[in-house]
């Protein structure tokens, strides 16, 4: 079992999660206005306070290598 720093993923992935993350909130509330940047910092925070520093992830959806 490997294990993962999830608010470490997110930040490192952060320019991706961010326009995810906005599309999404357009998608479902389209009348909905909001800074993309704060939505984000909103979202970090709550993915900061809801997981573990370190949660484990199954083997299988983790691959290592030099890419």
């Amino acid at each position: 079992m490997a294990k993962i720093k999830i608010e470490e993923l997110v930040k490192h992935l952060g320019f991706e999660f961010k326009k995810a993350l906005a599309k999404t909130v357009r998608k479902q509330i389209p009348e909905a206005n909001f800074d993309e940047r704060e939505l984000f910092t909103s979202f970090l925070n709550s993915v900061s306070g809801e997981f573990k520093k370190w949660e484990n992830i199954p083997d299988e959806i983790v691959e290592k290598g030099d890419y």
